[in-house]
């Protein structure tokens, strides 16, 4: 294949155009063997040649009657179409303005009649590779530009000012303009919201002076044409260097925006199904159907000695022991042994409970208790002795009812309870305050109680507020032991420090369902300052209201 051949062997396309046919068929007779030629006789026929050959090269006169060399030559170089046609100025006009006045139309360049044959094969053919290596380059970028497009990726390029040089389909769809109205405009100051603009200028910066990492990833906030943002992953920031110097900047990126809001959702809904669980004073996973941990409360990360992102994700029987397998179905107290971080195995009181899930598939909702703290403290009952003048008094409250008082009476519920206990009853006080104060206080030498604490007291039982389910089992058991019993409650402020309010609720519902099955009694002091009105008429709706003048002068109680 010689150099005058176009790619594949098909010749090139040569355009001659002058006004006089004896140089028109000069230029032929000289080029006709080596390519395919076009000729015209005038200026405008030469544009309408052009437009329907689209020739490869063009020989064009200076001088013709209709309009010149030098202006159809302007015209073709101000079209974005015919633009990097190589156009050589044939002319017997041999002056350096002359020259001057073709390189300004846009002439790429000159030949001097009469023509040398062989000047005129080599500036053509020369003419002709430049071309062909421009072509070849252009049709690379269009092809690099439709596997972008077919990618959905966006591709940014700014250059050191941060406008936009180029920019992939993609984006220019993404943001609603055309490249004519984005090219050229500072990326930073039209595109980006200004609570990101700051951040994405300084990594714009680290990446021309080569600090950071190329294939360094960071999220985006773009906007559209109708001010609507979009979120863009940007990833592969690739310095480009021209002449050793770094000129711009390439970024590729996609529009995560749907990704983003789907993940929202599903994140809404993790945290409130997290919130449920959390609800729950025991520790609760849920699975996917394939029996993968999808959910986990902090109950059970606890529980189970693991992070989250331990256990999120695997195979659920990866955390029990070898023989064990859950299946779907609802099923109440059945005995699972699982394996804790450290190796440790625990057995588990377990609880499942099918839930739907995404389309036809189920989900399984598992509540687990480590058995041997699932009773509660073991309390001993002890009465104190009977006084003669509480005696005389006659102070009771009535057995099977839960009585509340408002802590900022002056007639406290502690000075109700001492009462009764001085009448011979078996009591129970779990209260925030140090035990010891208590006891010397209103001479409690007996009494057991019960400190809610997270400081463990060789000395006193005392319970973690986090422990809010071990409470019930506590209060049952000290019930079941005694007839007649009083117990005071005083601390579900700090509890709701450690619980949400459900929950305590939720304990509150057990142990009223339990002192109303029995012959026992129970005082629960309250500040309602620290509850809302929903919240404390939630409480109280189950008790009865104990003001003071319970325990006075005259012994008389008062209940609303």
């Amino acid at each position: 294949m010689s150099d005058q051949t176009m790619e594949d062997g098909k010749k090139g396309k040569v355009l001659i155009v002058d006004d006089e046919p004896v140089n028109v068929k000069l230029l032929e007779a000289y080029l006709l063997n080596e390519y395919d030629i076009i000729t015209a006789f005038g200026g405008m026929e030469a544009l309408a040649k052009v437009e329907e050959h689209n020739p490869d090269i063009i020989l064009l006169d200076i001088m013709m009657p209709d309009i010149t060399g030098y202006k159809v030559c302007e015209m073709l170089k101000s079209s974005e179409d015919t633009r990097f046609i190589p156009i050589v100025m044939v002319t017997a006009l041999s002056g350096t303005e002359d020259r001057i006045i073709g390189i300004r139309a846009g002439a790429d360049d000159f030949l001097t009649k009469p023509l040398d044959r062989i000047e005129l094969n080599t500036r053509v053919s020369s003419l002709l590779r430049i071309k062909q290596l421009h072509d070849d380059l252009i049709n690379q970028r269009d092809q690099a530009n439709l596997y972008l497009d077919l990618a959905a990726v966006v591709l940014l390029v700014l250059d050191e000012a941060g406008n936009v040089r180029l920019m992939s389909k993609k984006g220019y769809e993404l943001l609603g303009y055309t490249e004519e109205e984005i090219t050229g405009t500072d990326w930073f100051d039209n595109y980006i919201p200004a609570s990101a603009r700051q951040a994405f200028r300084d990594l714009f910066g680290k990446s021309l002076s080569g600090e950071s990492d190329h294939e360094s990833y960071f999220e985006s906030p773009v906007l559209n044409r109708n001010g609507e943002e979009r979120i863009i992953s940007w990833n592969n920031i690739v310095p480009m260097v021209s002449n050793g110097h770094v000129n711009s900047v390439l970024i590729s990126g996609t529009d995560v925006t749907e990704r983003k809001k789907a993940e929202e959702k599903i994140r809404r809904a993790n945290e409130y199904l997290d919130n449920l669980l959390k609800a729950s004073p025991i520790a609760m996973l849920s699975l996917d159907s394939n029996r993968n941990i999808l959910t986990v409360n902090n109950n059970a990360t606890n529980l189970l000695g693991r992070e989250l992102n331990n256990l999120v994700g695997r195979p659920v029987s990866s955390i029990m022991d070898g023989k064990d397998h859950l299946d779907f179905r609802d099923v109440k107290d059945i005995e699972f042994v699982f394996i804790k971080g450290t190796g440790e195995k625990i057995p588990m009181n377990v609880s499942t409970s099918v839930v739907a899930g995404n389309g036809d598939e189920n989900n399984l909702v598992i509540t687990m208790q480590d058995r041997s703290e699932l009773r509660g403290l073991f309390i001993t009952p002890l009465t104190e002795d009977v006084h003669e003048d509480v005696m005389e008094n006659g102070s009771e409250l009535e057995p099977g009812f839960m009585y509340l008082v408002d802590c900022s009476e002056k007639g406290d519920a502690y000075s109700v309870f001492s009462y009764l206990v001085k009448q011979g009853k078996p009591g129970l006080c779990i209260t925030r305050n140090n035990p010891e104060n208590i006891r010397v206080k209103y001479g409690l030498s007996r009494t057991p109680f019960l400190w809610l604490s997270k400081n463990k007291n060789r000395s006193q039982q005392t319970m973690d507020p986090a422990e809010l389910f071990r409470i019930h089992p506590t209060i049952s058991d000290f019930i079941n032991k005694v007839n007649d019993g009083a117990i005071l409650m005083d601390g579900l402020e700090y509890l709701l420090l450690d619980n949400d309010f459900i929950s305590v609720i939720k304990l509150i519902e057990q142990v009223n369902d339990t002192i109303m099955a029995s012959d026992s009694r129970l005082i629960l002091m309250v500040d309602p300052g620290t509850l809302d009105k929903k919240q404390f008429h939630m409480l109280k709706r189950w008790m009865r209201l104990l003001k003071k003048g319970f325990v006075s002068g005259d012994g008389k109680q008062s209940l609303n």
